[in-house]
Formats: structure tokens, C-alpha cells, sequence
């Protein structure tokens, strides 16, 4: 059976003591490959550019080039590149900066080892992570956001694929579940993305969250 490879991560941060430990855990984790460190999003870019990366965990606070404008080429010039900021930034607007940039994961650096490996397996995979505190800023209320009066209605339907959406189900689970095809779903899915003016998955996940829909 061929083995199924690692998923190459490139560290970014602009203290080495930092990147030390958290390649330290990487090096100790199955199914998982440090591709490379570097000290800075110019050199992250560079990097990018002569390696074959699959996430880069990016701190968002450095000199230069801070995280949110290194994501947005990230995202802008490797887009089949994930991008998980790893900072000890919860502000709110930095979170929804950081997000709107491009970044599939937020995790704060007081995060365990297993659950940056969790984050690293799901946003390869193609979902989101946020951590508990994340999660739970990016859940309040800012009223100078969209409501849900801002966007079309959505249907009951959609609202509930919406919600398995969120849950990372898969198409042929939500299928399966609500007892329609895969390309009912898919279907949905598309009209759910056109509403919201989101791009891919992870938009939809990003706006539902931030403007709390369901």
C-alpha cells in the first residue's frame, strides 16, 4: 500500500526560540513534515516560491512584513496553500483581518500539541480551525458588521446544510442525513455561496460565523 505523505508545514516567526519548540512537535508528529523555518514573511515568500509547502503556520506580529499582508500574497500568489495564523493577537479586527486575508486557521500560541496537529490535519484536508478563545471572539457582537439583514434570505434548507457545513460534514454525509443527492447538496451549496459572497467552503464558514446566520 503506498504510504500516504506528510504534510509539508513551513514555520513563520521572527523569534527562534519560537520556531525551535514548535518544530520540536512537528518533528514528533506522524503524518507531519517541518518544510522549513524562517524569520520573516519576505523570506516566507521566497521560500514559497523554491519549496513544495502544503500549510504555513504564520505568526501575525513581526517586523517589515506583518502576517496579514504576508497572507494576502500568500493566498494571492499560492492559493492551493494553507495558511493557519499562529500569534498571541485576539483582538477582533486582527482576527477578522487575518481571516479576510486569506487564513483558514486561527490558533494562539498557548495552543497544545495536539491541538495544532489537529489544526494542521483539518485545514490541509480543506476545513477551518479556530481555538476555543478565537471561536468565541469572532462570535460576538460588532455592530459596525452586516447583520443577517444584510445578505438574502436563506431558506430552511439551506439553513440546514449551513449548519453541517460548519459541523465539516461531507457532501454525501449531508446527502445521507437529509436524505437528498449529492448534487442537491452540491446545488444548494452553490446558492448558499452566491448569497453570502463567499469564494469556497472556508468563506462560507467565515462569514456564518462572523455575522452569527444561524
Amino acid at each position: 500500500m503506498k504510504k500516504q505523505k506528510d504534510i509539508r508545514v513551513l514555520l513563520v516567526d521572527d523569534h527562534q526560540i519560537v520556531l525551535d519548540g514548535i518544530q520540536l512537535m512537528l518533528d514528533h508528529a506522524d503524518g507531519i513534515e517541518c518544510a522549513g523555518t524562517v524569520l520573516s514573511g519576505k523570506e516566507a515568500l521566497t521560500t514559497l516560491r523554491n519549496k513544495q509547502v502544503d500549510v504555513v503556520l504564520l505568526d501575525i506580529e513581526m517586523p517589515e512584513m506583518n502576517g496579514i499582508e504576508c497572507c494576502k500574497l500568500i493566498y494571492q500568489h499560492f492559493p492551493d496553500i494553507k495558511v493557519i495564523a499562529l500569534t498571541m493577537m485576539i483582538e477582533r479586527s486582527v482576527i477578522q483581518s487575518m481571516l479576510e486575508a486569506g487564513a483558514q486557521g486561527y490558533l494562539i500560541k498557548n495552543t497544545s500539541q495536539d491541538e495544532l496537529m489537529k489544526a494542521i490535519q483539518l485545514v490541509y484536508s480543506g476545513s477551518t480551525y479556530y481555538s476555543g478563545e478565537v471561536s468565541q471572539k469572532i462570535m460576538q457582537e460588532n455592530p459596525g458588521e452586516p447583520s443577517k439583514n444584510s445578505f438574502p434570505k436563506i431558506s430552511r434548507r439551506e439553513k440546514e446544510i449551513l449548519k453541517l457545513i460548519i459541523d465539516e460534514r461531507t457532501t454525501n454525509e449531508i446527502a445521507e442525513q437529509l436524505f437528498i443527492s449529492a448534487g442537491t447538496v452540491e446545488t444548494h451549496r452553490r446558492n448558499i455561496m452566491k448569497k453570502l459572497g463567499a469564494r469556497n467552503t472556508a468563506g462560507i464558514v467565515r462569514i456564518v460565523i462572523e455575522n452569527k446566520l444561524i
